[in-house]
């Protein structure tokens, strides 16, 4: 179980998150939803670990046990946190094959397994081979982008699974491929999904048990996936009165 207690969270003098209590079981799929400055990302980013945002007296984040409030992001990956970016950045010089034999041969995964591994995906994502000897994200489309952060999610393999805005930029086409590799990857897991989103597009084809509504960095609602559809149908307002 990922936990966050009294979550607060501020920028400089910018209060941004309000006290947020939020479980996320093994096994389910959470969608975040809310407008354009709600607080989603900056949760995302928290839950991380990201140094730019001062959490609040009491904040706690807990996971299968352990108190991981205080610690770095890489600690909190290696706990088993994977955060895809909203925006991922380019890394020149740095090629795809390159980054992910660091991350894998350092868990002990052979070089070979580590090259058969990131293959396989590549081609489950319909990612041509080419990309993968050219430098990360260098001149990548934004589908081609969101393809490669589900690519390192699913080769360095995490339980909980935070997803920022995954479907935006994409075509309808690299969505459904990538919804479709998603729910292949956590179908009949323990593995936790997290997707943050504006829209239900992507949760046509991955049904959240649970739906979270942001508005002013405070839960506005929670519901199950006819929350997600009510607002698609009625807009985020619908949502606060529920």
């Amino acid at each position: 179980m990922l936990s966050l207690s009294h979550w607060s969270a501020r920028v400089g003098n910018k209060d941004i998150l309000h006290d947020i209590a939020l479980d996320i079981a093994p096994g389910t799929i959470t969608a975040i939803m809310g407008p354009n400055g709600s607080g989603k990302s900056t949760l995302a980013r928290t839950i991380m670990g990201d140094p730019t945002f001062t959490l609040g007296d009491g904040a706690r984040l807990m996971c299968d046990g352990t108190d991981l409030t205080h610690t770095s992001a890489d600690v909190r990956a290696r706990e088993g946190i994977f955060l895809s970016a909203q925006s991922p950045l380019a890394i020149s010089g740095v090629t795809v094959r390159d980054l992910m034999r660091a991350a894998l041969t350092e868990r002990g995964v052979q070089a070979l397994d580590v090259k058969k591994r990131l293959e396989r995906t590549a081609a489950q994502l319909a990612i041509p081979d080419e990309l993968l000897d050219r430098s990360l994200n260098d001149g990548f489309s934004g589908g081609e982008r969101k393809k490669m952060e589900v690519l390192q999610m699913a080769l360095v393999d995490p339980r909980y699974i935070i997803l920022d805005e995954i479907d935006t930029g994409v075509d309808v086409d690299a969505l459904k491929t990538i919804a479709t590799f998603l729910h292949a990857c956590v179908a009949d897991t323990d593995k936790a999904l997290v997707i943050i989103t504006h829209a239900t597009k992507i949760l046509d084809h991955l049904t959240p048990t649970h739906t979270v509504v942001l508005r002013d960095g405070r839960i506005a609602a929670q519901g199950d996936a006819a929350l997600a559809y009510t607002i698609e149908q009625e807009g985020f307002a619908a949502t606060y009165t529920l």
